[in-house]
Order: structure tokens, then C-alpha cells, then sequence
């Protein structure tokens, strides 16, 4: 069993160790120390990196109450071998760590909430809460939490015995029987826990909810602690200052200029609908005036090039409001084809999903729709003539039929 030095002092960087055993696994190798400062992964806590005797450590992980730690290549010794703990990877983690219980806490002593779920990720941490609550109790709970690490209290771990266990206000019960380890955060919270945490509160910096989600029943809080924080604000205050400048006012203005320039938009598209209905009005028109007409009945076939398929979609409906008239238009685009096909309700006799059907299989393609309208699209875009052309021919037999 290695001894664990991150219990002993979270502190330590550097140490020496003897290597007791090596385990090898698909070309890696799973080295067990006597003593280790590197905090295998548990409790919501990812393991600590660095290198042993120059050696990347990838992941560190417990399994029979023995450490492993994995590396891609074997040390040149087997004792007295140089490690080195990511201070920057591990620091960060102790952050989180105590972050997440200081909060967790805030939660329970404000609202009676139970933490239900953890996870300590790359770029933010995440705790699953059993209950709804509004924003400004969110809000609330982030002031206290952070009073708690402004007031810089004492933090330690404990190894109390069962009547000693039984009188603790624990906020969550041990997980395990024996051994047992309780962090505590002064006379503010107790809880079971195996990760590793800064000696006083203040060391956190920072408590920043990020956002919430409900979450089975409850909320889903995301959160950053410390120089993650900092990061957080760094980023934040770099886009409020850019939108800023881009909107040409005050910081504090941003979210009353953002919501004037939405409301003008919004202006602006209902203004730009209305001019391209009308456009496209005028467009039909010009469309049914060129039409062919064949025993009494109005044919309008085109090929557009790279034209938007909604606008060309809303010109075959107008005009096929018009009583006895077929439309037939193609897309044509440098990657696909399409086709859209629609008729009059009072020309019954004809199914202009058959027909597109059999356009379709020129241009390898495929769609489908009702007997009045119908649209789909293809690979085969250098086809789309041909495409069209089908359609036209399979209209006139059954006109000449009729």
C-alpha cells in the first residue's frame, strides 16, 4: 500500500519514491510508488499530473488500496526517483473541490437543497441540486458562499471515531464504513470526503455561478472557482468591453442598446417580408403572362440558378392559385438540384407527386409531397433539364389523353 503524502501535506511538488511494482497494459505502464503525492482519481475529483523521473504521469487511479500511476514509458531506476506534481493542474483542483463544498453547503443552509450530483470537469464545475429555486435565491446562496470564502476560515481533515462521527452535523452521510474522513471547514460544514483541499477558505478566490438548468426535478449549476474565475471575467469583461465599442456605448448600456438594435430588426425583416412578397407577387405575374397554354390549361416551366428555395417555393404556391395552371421549377445549384412541382386544385385528373417521382429519378434523387404540390432534390445537378423536361412530357400525355 503506498503511503499517501496528499493527505499529509496537499502542498508538496516535488518527493522521491521507490517503485514497488509495474503492471503493463496495451503499451502502457502502471507503476505502484511506496509513497505518493499524485491524488488518484475519486470523490468527483480528477487525478493530479506531472512526471515521474521525466515521465509524463497521464492518470493516477486506486484499485485495491493501491496507487497506480500510468506512464508511457519505464524509469530509468527503481528508487529514489524524482516526481513532480502539476502544481497548476492539482491547485486548480483544490480550488474546485472546496468551492463546490462551500457552495453545496450555502445551498443546504439557505434553502434546505440537497446536493444529489458532482463533477469537477476541464472547464467548469457542475453540482446537481433536488430542488427548483428562482434566480434570486441562486443569487442569494452566491453571496453567502462567497462570504464564507472572503471570511478565510480554517479548513482540515478529521478522522473521528463512530460516537465522535455520530454528534458531527454531517451534510452528507460517508459513502464508507471504516476509516472515514470528514473535511472540515471550520464550524460551517462537515462532510465526507477523500479529495484534496486548500487550508483555509480564502484560498478559493472566488465563487461564480456561471448558470443554471433544471435537472430531473432540480437545477443543474454550473460554476467556476478561483483562477478559473479569473479566467471567467478576463473573457466576460473582453466582450462586454468589444460590444461596447462595436455598439459605440457605455458598458452599463449594452443590454438596452442590444435589445433597441433586436427590436429594429425585427422592424426591418417584417418590412423586407413585405417587400419580397410583393416582389414576388410582381414576379408571378410576369411568370403567368409568359406561360404556355395547352387545351385551355397554363404550363410554367424554369430553371433557376442558385435561387433561395423558400422564395422559389412561395412563387410556385401563387401561381398555382391561379385555376388551371401547372408550374414546374428547377434549382440548379453547383452540388444539387432541385424541383418543384404544383398544380391548381381544379385540375383533379393530375398527381404531381407521380410526376415529380419520375422527374426525381434523373437527377438521383429524392422527395414527395401531396397530388397538388411536391419538391425534392438531387446529385445530379447537370441533369436538372432533362429533370424537367420529363415532367413537362408526362403533363402533355395526360393532357392529350384528357
Amino acid at each position: 500500500m503506498s503511503k499517501k503524502l496528499f493527505y499529509k501535506n496537499p502542498y508538496i511538488k516535488e518527493f522521491t519514491a521507490n517503485i514497488n511494482h509495474i503492471i503493463e497494459k496495451k503499451e502502457e505502464f502502471h507503476v505502484e510508488l511506496n509513497q505518493t503525492a499524485f491524488f488518484p482519481e475519486g470523490g468527483g475529483q480528477p487525478s493530479d499530473k506531472g512526471y515521474i523521473d521525466d515521465i509524463p504521469v497521464s492518470h493516477v487511479y486506486e484499485k485495491d488500496n493501491k496507487i497506480y500511476h500510468v506512464l508511457n514509458r519505464l524509469p530509468s531506476k527503481l528508487e529514489n526517483v524524482k516526481c513532480i506534481i502539476d502544481w497548476q493542474t492539482r491547485f486548480d483542483h483544490m480550488q474546485q473541490h472546496l468551492g463546490q463544498h462551500i457552495l453545496s453547503s450555502a445551498f443546504e443552509k439557505l434553502h434546505d437543497v440537497q446536493t444529489i450530483g458532482f463533477h469537477l470537469g476541464s472547464e467548469y464545475v457542475t453540482i446537481d441540486i433536488d430542488k427548483q429555486l428562482s434566480k434570486n435565491d441562486i443569487k442569494k446562496v452566491e453571496y453567502f458562499a462567497n462570504q464564507i470564502v472572503f471570511n478565510d476560515l480554517p479548513v482540515s481533515a478529521i478522522y473521528p471515531s463512530n460516537d465522535e462521527l455520530n454528534k458531527l452535523p454531517l451534510r452528507k452521510k460517508p459513502s464508507v464504513t471504516e476509516n472515514i474522513r470528514i473535511v472540515k471547514i471550520d464550524d460551517f460544514d462537515f462532510s465526507p470526503c477523500c479529495g484534496t483541499h486548500p487550508n483555509r477558505t480564502g484560498e478559493v478566490g472566488l465563487i461564480k455561478i456561471r448558470k443554471f438548468e433544471n435537472y430531473k426535478g432540480g437545477l443543474r449549476i454550473e460554476f467556476v472557482c478561483g483562477n478559473r474565475a479569473l479566467k471567467d471575467y478576463y473573457l466576460k469583461n473582453e466582450i462586454t468591453n468589444t460590444i461596447s465599442s462595436l455598439l459605440s456605448v457605455k458598458d452599463i448600456e449594452i443590454i438596452e442598446a442590444a435589445n433597441k438594435i433586436i427590436e429594429e430588426n425585427t422592424k426591418l425583416k417584417k418590412e423586407l417580408k413585405d417587400i419580397k412578397e410583393k416582389l414576388l407577387n410582381f414576379e408571378a405575374v410576369d411568370f403567368y403572362k409568359k406561360s404556355s397554354i395547352i387545351n385551355d390549361i397554363r404550363i410554367i416551366k424554369y430553371i433557376f440558378e442558385k435561387r433561395n428555395f423558400n422564395e422559389v417555393k412561395t412563387l410556385s404556391n401563387i401561381l398555382s392559385n391561379n385555376p388551371k395552371t401547372i408550374v414546374l421549377f428547377g434549382i440548379s445549384n453547383t452540388d444539387k438540384a432541385q424541383l418543384i412541382y404544383s398544380r391548381s386544385k381544379d385540375l383533379d385528373k393530375i398527381n404531381i407527386s407521380e410526376i415529380l417521382k419520375s422527374s426525381l429519378n434523373l437527377i438521383d434523387g429524392k422527395g414527395g409531397g401531396s397530388q397538388f404540390a411536391a419538391q425534392g432534390g438531387g446529385k445530379l445537378s447537370n441533369n436538372i433539364n432533362a429533370a424537367l423536361n420529363h415532367g413537362y412530357n408526362k403533363i402533355i400525355e395526360i393532357l392529350k389523353s384528357l
